[in-house]
């Protein structure tokens, strides 16, 4: 359905932000009546045959595999990503690093005023074929919101444009609410403090005050649930470093250790090394990962200076000791 690639770097740099994930089924979602999302500042007319989501902000059609991905960024996102959404050239060169081909750029009316979305295709590891929509809107937070859907579902695009102008943005709920919406419980180990979450699926944390930090001078910490394809026990190390490998700025990482952890109620797996960071200086960084009894996972993956690191392990050790998969 879509990567599980931990956007760290958009605690520095919003604007490379593109999460790909899917949504609709047949049926103008103009006539429905607006249901509030959980989690999210986003109401919106739910399709017939549409539920909300277990591991993800947003809504999915177990039958045709068909999901709509909600994602809140900060405000100043907008600036940022809203030159991407205008331009269908840029769109290209930008979204192809995410293997989604954007084929058009428009904008669409939602409530008088004017939406930018952009259309495509997305071909996945197994080889299946999507169809995909991402529109980009301004409230309280910079909401950007994907459908996407098997290309042999035929969704009519006049259903998903339908369903997109039925969007309306409230204000933003509390992040206890956020939390209490993700598919795992948590629970911060002082000194690190929640940031945000992200997508309905994944939380962000830092020691220290900014809330964004391009040459990565805090500690980070981001926690993510795997909301596609099942994984199997057995495959925690190779998933581990196949994950690690594809993190941004932990691309060329060194493992130094691989060891068996409890993590999550399950028997998980433990990476940590090194690597450096491209503001500069050398970083440490250790990475968990559980398969849960419905096959999903989920990670934790701490990101700081290496002086730092084992200062900062009894609240790693404290916080991944909170993380359960929750049953919704």
């Amino acid at each position: 359905m879509s990567t599980d690639r931990f956007r760290a770097g958009r605690f520095g740099g919003l604007g490379a932000v593109a999460i790909a994930f899917v949504l609709l089924a047949a049926g103008p979602a103009g006539a429905q009546e607006r249901r509030p999302i959980a989690g999210t500042s986003v109401s919106l007319a739910v399709p017939k045959g549409f539920e909300p989501a277990t591991g993800f902000a947003g809504l999915m059609n177990k039958a045709t595999q068909a999901t709509v991905l909600i994602v809140e960024l900060p405000p100043e996102a907008y600036p940022q990503l809203s030159p991407l959404f205008g331009n269908a050239d840029m769109a290209k060169a930008n979204f192809a690093r995410q293997n989604i081909t954007i084929t058009s750029a428009a904008r669409i009316d939602v409530g008088g005023e004017k939406v930018p979305l952009l259309t495509g295709t997305q071909i996945a590891p197994t080889g299946d074929r999507f169809d995909k929509w991402i529109a980009l809107y301004k409230g309280e937070k910079t909401v950007m919101l994907t459908v996407q859907a098997p290309q042999k579902a035929k969704l009519a695009p006049a259903a998903v444009k339908a369903m997109l102008a039925s969007v309306s943005l409230g204000k933003e709920p509390s992040l206890d609410d956020k939390l209490a919406a993700l598919p795992f419980a948590i629970k911060a180990g002082a000194p690190f403090r929640v940031i945000d979450t992200i997508g309905g699926s994944g939380v962000m944390m830092t020691v220290g005050d900014k809330n964004t930090d391009p040459a990565g001078t805090q500690p980070l910490m981001v926690v993510a649930y795997q909301a596609s394809g099942p994984a199997k026990p057995g495959q925690e190390q190779e998933l581990s470093e196949t994950l690690l490998k594809s993190t941004h700025n932990l691309e060329n990482a060194t493992i130094m250790e691989r060891n068996r952890v409890p993590f999550a109620g399950a028997d998980g797996m433990a990476l940590t090394g090194r690597f450096k960071h491209p503001g500069g200086g050398d970083k440490a960084f250790a990475q968990y990962l559980a398969i849960g009894p419905d096959g999903r996972f989920v990670r934790l993956i701490v990101m700081a200076d290496e002086s730092e690191m084992p200062k900062l392990q009894p609240a790693i050790d404290q916080t991944a000791a909170s993380i359960a998969f929750t049953a919704k």
